[in-house]
């Protein structure tokens, strides 16, 4: 993860901790509402990012991991 992808990471997980005690602390229905939305508005940007980002990543080195030991001796790269 790079410096700006975590520092996104960081302000997201700021504005979900702000919208969650927002929603709590709001006398007013429709405020209320709206804090909520806006919670899970950034709740779902954060999981999609994590899933195109990190998903492809994982599953490419389990692929490829699994790959390197299964190969036979004679075709590995690594002698």
């Amino acid at each position: 993860m790079n410096s700006l992808e975590g520092e996104v990471y960081m302000i997201g997980a700021g504005l979900l901790f702000s919208l969650g005690t927002l929603s709590l602390w709001v006398e007013g229905q429709r405020l209320k509402r709206v804090a909520a939305q806006l919670f899970i508005l950034v709740l779902g940007v954060l999981l999609a990012d994590a899933l195109i980002h990190r998903l492809p990543n994982a599953l490419a080195g389990f692929i490829y991991g699994t790959h390197h030991h299964f190969a036979s001796k004679g075709l590995r790269s690594d002698k």
